[in-house]
This record gives C-alpha cells, sequence and structure tokens, in this order.
C-alpha cells in the first residue's frame, strides 16, 4: 500500500468525528485542510450541491467558501453522481483564466442514494493523478458519506416520537464504532493492506445497519450481518476470538425479528470473552426443534454472577449495537409468545449460553409484507 492509501486512513480516523455533525461549514474547513495535508494535493475542497463550502490551498483566492459552485467539472459530478476527473484545466472548466489548477477530481458524496455534495482534489500541474492516490481518495469519500448518514439518523431522531428514538438509535453503538476505528489506526502502519479492506468494509457494514428498514428477517440474513460484524471483532482480538458455526441448513430459511442474533453475539464478546485474560470461542447454533428452530449462542468466557442473573433480562443491560438483551427478549415474545423468550444459562469462570425458540411459520406474517 502506498503512502497515499497510509495517508488516506489517518485521515479518516481524524476526521469523521468532525462530520457526526453533518455537512456544515465548520466540519467542512477542517475536512478540506485534512484531505489537502494528508493526500498530499496543492488544493482540496468540499462543497453541497449549489456552493463551496470550504476550500484549502493554490486557487483559494477565487474559489472561496461561500461562492456558487465555479467549475464544469464539479457541477457534472453532482448532477450524474459519478466521479469525475480532469488532467487539463480546460476540462476543470474553472471561469478565471488565471487559476493555477491543472488537474481534479471530484468524489460526490451520497446520504441514503442522493447526491449531497462533493469533496474535491487538485494538482496545479495538469496530469492525470495517479491510481493508488485515486483509490485513497474512493475510501475517504465512501467513509465520509457513511458519516453524513449518520449525521442524517441523528437529525431524524431528533424530530420523531420517543419509541421512534430507541428504534433508529439502537443500530448504532459507539463502542463498537470506537472499537472498529482504534483498530484500523492500529492496523495502519503494521498491516496498512488489512487496514484499508477494513475501511472499505466498514462502511459497507453501516449502510447495510441504517438500510434496514423491515421488522422481520431471514435467519440466513441475519447470519450475513452476524458475520459481517464479527470481521471487525476478529481483527481487534485476533488469536483471543475463535468462532464455530453449526447451523441447521433448514433453519437458515426461519423468519424472525431483525437484530436478534447480533445483539447476543457481542455481549457473548464483550461481557464474556473480553473480561477474560485466556482466549475464548463463540459458538452459534441452530437446530429443529419440536415444529420449529432453537437458536444458540455460547461463550466460554467471564460467565455472570448467580445473584445477577435474574435481572440480566431488565433494561439497561447489554449492548448489542445499542440494543440490550431485554430489547431481544421482548420483541421476540412480541412476534411469537412468551415461549420465544430469551433463555440464559451461566457459570461465573465457565460461560454462558442464551437461547430462544422459534416456529417454523412465522406468527405475524403480516409483518412479511412491510418489508
Amino acid at each position: 500500500m502506498g503512502r497515499s492509501q497510509t495517508d488516506a486512513l489517518e485521515l479518516l480516523l481524524q476526521a469523521l468525528p468532525l462530520l457526526r455533525g453533518g455537512l456544515t461549514p465548520q466540519s467542512a474547513a477542517k475536512a478540506a485542510r485534512l484531505l489537502r495535508n494528508r493526500l498530499h494535493v496543492d488544493a482540496a475542497a468540499v462543497v453541497d450541491t449549489e456552493a463551496v463550502l470550504a476550500f484549502e490551498g493554490a486557487g483559494a483566492d477565487h474559489h472561496r467558501a461561500g461562492d456558487p459552485i465555479g467549475t464544469r467539472l464539479t457541477r457534472r459530478a453532482l448532477a450524474t453522481g459519478r466521479p469525475a476527473l480532469a488532467a487539463t484545466r480546460e476540462a476543470i472548466g474553472c471561469s478565471v483564466p488565471s487559476c493555477p489548477l491543472g488537474s481534479a477530481l471530484v468524489l460526490p458524496l451520497r446520504v441514503q442514494g442522493r447526491v449531497v455534495g462533493a469533496v474535491k482534489l487538485y494538482q496545479a500541474r495538469p496530469r492525470r493523478m495517479g491510481q493508488s492516490k485515486v483509490r485513497a481518495a474512493r475510501a475517504v469519500a465512501r467513509l465520509f458519506s457513511v458519516y453524513l448518514e449518520l449525521a442524517e439518523l441523528d437529525a431524524r431522531a431528533a424530530r420523531v416520537t420517543q419509541a421512534e428514538l430507541e428504534a433508529l438509535r439502537a443500530q448504532i453503538s459507539p463502542h463498537f464504532l470506537f472499537n472498529t476505528l482504534n483498530t484500523i489506526a492500529a492496523l495502519i502502519r503494521v498491516d496498512p493492506q488489512r487496514a484499508h479492506t477494513l475501511v472499505i468494509r466498514f462502511a459497507e457494514f453501516f449502510r447495510e445497519t441504517l438500510a434496514q428498514h423491515g421488522e422481520v428477517a431471514t435467519l440466513e440474513d441475519e447470519v450475513l450481518y452476524v458475520q459481517q460484524y464479527l470481521a471487525f471483532e476478529e481483527a481487534r482480538l485476533g488469536q483471543r476470538l475463535t468462532v464455530e458455526w453449526d447451523m441447521d441448513p433448514q433453519a437458515r430459511r426461519a423468519v424472525l425479528p431483525v437484530l436478534v442474533i447480533q445483539p447476543l453475539v457481542e455481549n457473548a464478546i464483550i461481557h464474556g470473552i473480553e473480561p477474560c485474560p485466556r482466549p475464548g470461542r463463540v459458538r452459534i447454533v441452530a437446530f429443529s426443534e419440536r415444529g420449529g428452530y432453537r437458536i444458540r449462542v455460547e461463550d466460554n468466557g467471564a460467565g455472570i454472577p448467580a445473584d445477577r442473573l435474574p435481572y440480566i433480562l431488565e433494561r439497561g443491560y447489554g449492548t448489542g449495537l445499542g440494543m440490550g438483551l431485554s430489547n431481544v427478549d421482548a420483541r421476540l415474545k412480541s412476534f411469537f409468545g412468551p415461549g420465544s423468550g430469551l433463555r440464559i444459562h451461566s457459570l461465573v469462570g465457565e460461560g454462558t449460553t442464551v437461547e430462544f425458540w422459534i416456529p417454523s411459520t412465522p406468527a405475524r406474517p403480516q409483518a412479511l409484507a412491510r418489508t
């Protein structure tokens, strides 16, 4: 991995917290400065769909914050939603004859499918940007888009009822977010290629999380989501974590509420494996049982003290992307009745098993029509 991509990863860790508040002149100014310095270009800019939010470097005398977008290249990228490259001043299309910028890369930013702005990189010399720098810039733009989606999620959450607020925020865990970013930061110098791969997978993971609007999913879909999540935890914990799967192929077609497996796995890792000094194992099992399927998440970690077990399903225990075990238990019972609630077995120093049963036919088939 080249210097541009390594610098891009370090740039992400510095810039992403700025964007959690959305695309503002203040966040754009800091992001443009980081883009210019970290990606070693002569100028960098951040725009929304109508105006320049921030500009740093050569050409700042006439590319000013607050001005309407002044280059044909940028207008084309915003209109088409596709990246745009220019290797000459004429291709950039600046209306100022003395503009010192000779080549450019414009990368649109998307939030839930719509273009909301762009990041722009410029070089003074008229030549095509190197592929290493282009790849690094594309990774930056993709993750910028994901963070802007998180900002919009926060803005939406402020406008809805308390129940809807909890449903929206249940999808994002700051604990998971910052653990993953710290893992990527640690890998940047020792294994930059792996760090780059994790950045891309991280962006796609959060995009998929934000896109989940239905009430139900198949177990197969839930397994794929858990596997995506585990890729980050396995990178973070390394040999301290082993994951085993034992899934009845028939069970994969079963229907259940969305996001009920991943919280159980996250709790097993955070509260079971992480507190133990020894390597740990998480095992995810699904098998046929009395007209349905039993799904089980086991760990051989720290275990739960006996005096705490009666309270584990009370609100406030666990994480699961912000979703506690009480939330999972309540949703399972709401869909399938009291017999589908969580059962927890644990011994201190030996580990914990959390399991539930679901019928082979969904108890709320009407929910399928809304997904």
